[in-house]
């Protein structure tokens, strides 16, 4: 991800495993952990809000980074302009088609592509083909595990953008991924041979250490984060739905426009639409 130094930035379903770089997380769930792999992380100023509706004001961020989100959502087009709307520039990354057929999420509302540069999504109709299968052999089979890891170009769909989102929803049902086309499968080839030696083993370094250990060390670096931090969640939080400004009370935030009153709960601003 191509963040500046001074880029103030925003994580949109940060869950439990925020990136170190990250200056204000938002995610949905906050109290419920069955679409992530742990309980929720709140180590820096942090919002319960859906990517859809997002509570932040126009250009608030610099950089807006939403990792495993768009496939989850009702409407892909409305976060793609929150996206574009409170940031001029981010990271968006999902499952590939190769990795959703492979491992299958029934929760998953889209499948994703990368083609020439454009995000291509299409309604998710198929159910898992295998089972837990490649998710047990991803936890418990090291050969399948690094495989996945020095291959996750396969997996995933890694997008940065600038000003603009570049994508398109199709309605019909056929794949726009051509599997059988030499020239699809030498892209695919050659973006594993262009992967420096650090994207591709440093990850796999990564999943040896313990979880814990990584949680403790990204905690420790985002206090350098909120060291020269900008902004307050004060100065940026609007509304959700109307997108005006909010009184801060005591145990609430209130929105005179449209008189929705969101509570804060264990210092938790929880902006979900009604």
């Amino acid at each position: 991800m191509n963040i500046r130094a001074d880029d103030f930035v925003l994580e949109i379903g940060s869950g439990h495993n925020p990136k170190t770089r990250s200056d204000v997380l938002c995610d949905k769930f906050i109290e419920d952990d069955e679409q992530r792999g742990g309980k929720i992380i709140a180590d820096r100023p942090i919002v319960e809000a859906d990517g859809q509706f997002l509570p932040f004001a126009n250009k608030a961020f610099d950089y807006v980074i939403c990792a495993h989100v768009l496939e989850h959502v009702e409407d892909p087009k409305q976060l793609i302009a929150e996206l574009m709307r409170v940031a001029n520039r981010g990271y968006i990354e999902t499952p590939s088609e190769i990795g959703e057929r492979i491992y299958g999420w029934h929760y998953h509302n889209w499948v994703v592509n990368l083609i020439d540069n454009r995000l291509i999504l299409q309604k998710n109709r198929k159910r898992p083909e295998f089972g837990q299968l490649f998710h047990t052999l991803a936890v418990k089979d090291k050969h399948w595990k690094r495989f996945h890891i020095t291959h996750h170009n396969l997996f995933l769909v890694q997008y940065e953008w600038e000003d603009e989102i570049d994508y398109e929803i199709l309605k019909e049902q056929n794949s726009p991924l051509d599997l059988e086309s030499p020239e699809t499968l030498e892209k695919f080839i050659a973006s594993g041979k262009d992967a420096t030696a650090e994207s591709q083993w440093l990850p796999l370094l990564k999943s040896i250490v313990p979880r814990s250990i990584v949680s403790r060390a990204k905690a420790f670096l985002a206090k350098g984060n909120r060291s020269r931090q900008r902004k307050t969640l004060q100065e940026i939080l609007v509304c959700p739905q109307c997108k005006s400004e909010i009184a801060w009370e005591e145990h609430s935030l209130f929105c005179e426009t449209c008189e929705q009153r969101y509570p804060i709960i264990d210092g938790i601003p929880r902006l979900i639409c009604a």
